[in-house]
Formats: structure tokens, C-alpha cells, sequence
């Protein structure tokens, strides 16, 4: 009879033993059920999502102020591996020809925002600045655009003011010398701004393939140019682009 219980026993202990074992298998197989549920994985694209969402743009444009004690500093322009310019702008287009962004007396000037430009609700934003012969001054290598390669290579410009950062894809390069309605903002001669901005990228050295419209905001760079092989005093090389949104990427 001992030894019929102590089987007895043995067994009820080998079932005790399997069902603490198949509990807590479920329970550790549930519990990360749950941890999955509750910390779902982040994509690439979220992750990049949040961090943009994180940057203070505000404290970017002040930070640049402080930097060079100026509150005309407005936006930051950047081509990737080309130039990064701060952006002032003041009550005309005159005086940042001749006085830098720390307001000092020079001769190079800075690179300025039209003064009638509203960042943002301006449709068209013209930003200046000096060039040189010798090739020393950023803006210089904006007649590169004028090569179709070096425009495959740096298609875009990024514009960043104190709200937000724009994206812009360059749709037009080439250089000017009598026709300066490109300036203008309201008034296209008897076209509407779509036609406009159409007569702008017909004129261009390269081709792209960006499409405009009536709904289009377009950013123009401009700088002197010194091409020999054209023999007029005002002429003018100009790097056009057009914002695009998230969804057009």
C-alpha cells in the first residue's frame, strides 16, 4: 500500500510540475504579447518624422541673431555640399549691398531677402547677393546650375526661417540681361502667374521636369555674373526652384 502511494504521489507531482510549466509559458508568452501591443516597432520614416518635429526653428534664427548681433537675420539658406548662407532682410534692397550680417561697412555686402518678400505669404521669395570674378563669394557657384550634370547632382535648396524648414526643387538656371520682370511679384506684364512662371523655366539652360502652377511657390536666387562670353554690363545669374510638399517627394 506504501509504495501504490508514494506513486500515487509522483505522479501528482510530475502533472504539478507540467502545469506550472505550461502557465507560465503562456503567462511569459501573453506578457510579451502585451509589451509588443503597448511598444509597437518605429519606422525609419516615424523616427525621421519625430526628429524634425523636435527641431526649434524659432531657436535657430535667434541663436544665428545672437551670433552675429543682428536681428535682421530672418531665414538660413543651404545647398547641400555647395553653400550655407544666412538670410537678412531690411526696409529696402539697398542696404545689404554694402554693409555685411553684422551690420559692418563692406564691400561683399550680404545675402538678403527682398524687402516686399512676406516669408510667408509671399508666393515668390527673391533672395541677392554679390558675386566676384575670383570665384571667393558663395553665391559664385551658382553658375554651375547651368550645367545639366552639376543640376542632377544638387536639385535641391532648403530654406530655413524661424517657422519651418522648406524644401525647393530647381526647375530653371540661366543668365539674364534685359528682361528683369522675374522681380516682379504682383504684376506679370499682362500674364497670369502660371504663365509667368512658365516664361521664367523656358528660358532656362537646363531642362527639368517640374511642373508649375497657379498654386506654385518659387524661391530665385540671384547674383552678378561674369561671363566673358557675354559682353553686357547688367547681367544677372539666376537659380530658380519651386517648394514641394511631403507628398510630392
Amino acid at each position: 500500500m506504501q509504495k501504490s502511494g508514494d506513486k500515487m504521489k509522483k505522479k501528482i507531482t510530475i502533472i504539478l510540475i507540467l502545469l506550472i510549466a505550461i502557465l507560465s509559458g503562456f503567462f511569459f508568452c501573453n506578457s510579451n504579447q502585451k509589451k509588443a501591443i503597448i511598444k509597437p516597432k518605429i519606422t525609419i520614416k516615424e523616427e525621421n518624422k519625430k526628429e524634425k518635429e523636435q527641431i526649434n526653428y524659432q531657436q535657430i534664427i535667434i541663436e544665428l541673431q545672437k551670433k552675429y548681433n543682428n536681428n535682421d537675420i530672418v531665414a538660413l539658406v543651404k545647398i547641400p555640399e555647395l553653400l550655407e548662407e544666412e538670410i537678412v532682410q531690411t526696409k529696402d534692397n539697398d542696404y545689404y549691398l554694402h554693409y555685411d550680417k553684422y551690420k559692418n561697412k563692406n564691400i561683399i555686402g550680404a545675402t538678403f531677402l527682398d524687402y516686399r518678400n512676406n516669408l510667408e505669404l509671399s508666393n515668390k521669395l527673391l533672395i541677392y547677393a554679390h558675386s566676384d570674378p575670383e570665384g571667393t563669394l558663395p553665391f559664385v557657384k551658382l553658375t554651375s546650375y547651368n550645367n545639366e550634370d552639376f543640376y542632377k547632382e544638387h536639385k535641391y535648396i532648403y530654406l530655413i526661417d524661424s517657422k519651418k524648414e522648406r524644401k525647393y526643387e530647381v526647375f530653371a538656371s540661366y543668365i539674364e540681361t534685359e528682361d528683369f520682370d522675374y522681380v516682379n511679384l504682383t504684376n506679370f506684364n499682362g500674364l497670369t502667374y502660371e504663365e509667368h512662371l512658365n516664361k521664367l523655366k523656358n528660358k532656362s539652360l537646363i531642362k527639368t521636369d517640374v511642373k508649375l502652377d497657379k498654386d506654385s511657390k518659387i524661391l530665385i536666387l540671384q547674383t552678378c555674373s561674369f561671363n566673358k562670353d557675354i559682353n553686357t554690363k547688367d547681367k544677372y545669374q539666376l537659380v530658380m526652384a519651386k517648394e514641394i510638399k511631403n507628398n510630392e517627394e
